[in-house]
């Protein structure tokens, strides 16, 4: 037998399926098919996992053995009936919870509509973060142009309005913590569709981060340029602000949109 025969016989001894095998490896069913039909090649380090984890070692899952005699057949009832006896004797630890074992995480899967929730809220949450940032931001503008008690009343208000949004949004953060806390068990097929959304995203991320940066340089090029023109240095920065307040918004609502795919896939930085 070689090793993708060895794997798919190995696996279904284990009891597990190719999508709970694929959850484990954090890799794709497409993946896990395509090592059992031998169309590819684990790298070293799923190698180590999947020996740990259908309890094969290294040499045994990888090196080629011959088939055996067509007249030899295992014992298949008797070999079901000992694995069944075994899983029942099992216990784990105190400390481990049932939920935190192979076969209670594969029990509690999360489904996919929390799944949609949890991206949603993060996605409300970090655009109105931006909002409100950018509002705090904008702040400083009336006490560079007005400088009197006016500025400082119009910056408090800005001001107010952003601790207000930000304050709010503490609501929607508390929700998407307690679906944090329940932790992410998800299925095969919700990971591919998952990993197929997140490299979309992923070209969205880099366009919010080009287009912060350029808006930051485009804002200190004006500011500049004013300078050159009326010499009014504290008034002109004032044109700067807005075009840093749209930047951050950008920065925070990519970052925490990217940072949700990341949790939910399990990527380490």
């Amino acid at each position: 037998m070689n090793f993708a025969q060895k794997l798919q016989k190995r696996r279904k001894e284990v009891g597990f399926s190719q999508e709970q095998l694929a959850f484990e490896l954090n890799v794709s069913r497409q993946a896990v098919s395509k090592w059992e039909s031998g169309q590819g090649y684990p790298e070293v380090e799923k190698l180590i996992q999947l020996s740990d984890l259908l309890g094969i070692s290294l040499d045994e899952l990888m090196k080629e053995t011959r088939q055996q005699p067509a007249s030899f057949k295992p014992l298949e009832e008797e070999e079901q009936a000992w694995m069944e006896e075994t899983r029942s004797t099992v216990t784990l630890p105190d400390d481990i919870h049932e939920e935190d074992s192979l076969i209670g995480r594969f029990a509690y899967t999360t489904d996919r509509d929390t799944v949609e929730r949890y991206l949603d809220l993060n996605q409300r949450f970090s655009r109105w973060i931006s909002v409100g940032v950018g509002f705090i931001l904008c702040g400083v503008m009336p006490v560079i142009a007005i400088d009197n008690d006016l500025g400082v009343a119009i910056m408090m208000f800005f001001i107010a309005i952003g601790v207000g949004l930000l304050v709010k949004n503490g609501m929607d953060y508390q929700e998407i913590e307690k679906i944090e806390k329940q932790n992410f068990h998800l299925s095969g097929e919700l990971i591919c569709d998952l990993q197929a959304d997140y490299e979309r995203y992923q070209k969205t991320f880099t366009r919010k981060i080009v287009v912060g940066v350029s808006l930051i340089i485009f804002g200190v090029s004006l500011m500049l340029m004013l300078n050159g023109l009326y010499g009014e240095y504290d008034v002109n920065c004032v044109v700067l602000f807005p075009f840093i307040a749209i930047s951050v918004g950008n920065f925070i609502d990519a970052g925490m949109t990217s940072g949700a795919y990341r949790k939910l896939l399990n990527i380490k930085d």
